[in-house]
């Protein structure tokens, strides 16, 4: 069984219940579906996990440390200092298109790293530590989204092509916040505070921000 799980581009991880190793399957195609020891068991397991475009990335048990393999090419599998375990560690994390996404222990900022197109990876000063931080983390294809500490309110940055990156008012912290988020190609979603009612944006050519 297991314990938590995501699903990426082509491919799917989990983490094990019990042992909590990382396990991955599906498209192999630059190794995203391989996760190396350090949190597939065999020296190490995994606290938290999410799979990406052709990149995967988890929280190793532990340490704290944000560990990402596969797809390398812009750099969103190779997590900075301040949440690899160097200088800081990390609580949460979120695999995008071609980017990543960790909240650092202690601190709560949001930390972002590869592909940066569309300022997908250069978060805020709203959850960037400069004047708030983060409890909850998503990445999309071309955007990323967080839950600010405090006020709850829905952030998002990087592409807005469709209006992805503007969470409304009843979820931006207008005339309400939200209790969980997650973004997809060029959609985002959020869970209202209070109601509990499904709340989306951005693109719906297929009735995708649509909730039934």
């Amino acid at each position: 069984s297991a314990t938590a799980i995501t699903a990426g581009g082509y491919h799917s991880c989990a983490i094990r219940s019990g042992a909590s190793e990382a396990i991955c399957w599906g498209y192999d195609s630059a190794g995203q579906s391989s996760p190396p020891p350090s949190v597939n068991g065999t020296s190490g397991s995994a606290t938290a996990i999410a799979a990406g475009g052709e990149h995967s990335c988890a929280i190793q048990s532990v340490t704290g440390a944000a560990i990402c393999w596969g797809r390398d090419s812009y750099g969103q599998s190779t997590p900075p200092p301040s949440v690899n375990g160097i200088s800081g560690l990390a609580s949460a994390i979120a695999a995008g298109g071609h980017h990543s996404c960790a909240i650092q222990s202690g601190s709560a900022a949001v930390v972002c790293w590869g592909y940066n197109s569309h300022g997908q990876s250069t978060p805020p000063s709203s959850v960037d530590g400069t004047s708030g931080s983060a409890t909850a983390i998503a990445a999309g294809l071309l955007h990323s989204c967080a839950i600010q500490s405090g006020s709850a309110a829905a952030i998002c940055w990087g592409s807005d092509s469709e209006g992805q990156s503007t969470p409304p008012a009843s979820v931006n912290g207008t005339s309400g916040s939200a209790t969980s988020i997650a973004a997809g190609g060029y959609h985002s979603c959020a869970i209202q505070s209070g109601s509990g009612a499904v709340v989306c944006w951005g693109a719906d050519a297929v009735g995708q921000a649509t909730p039934p």
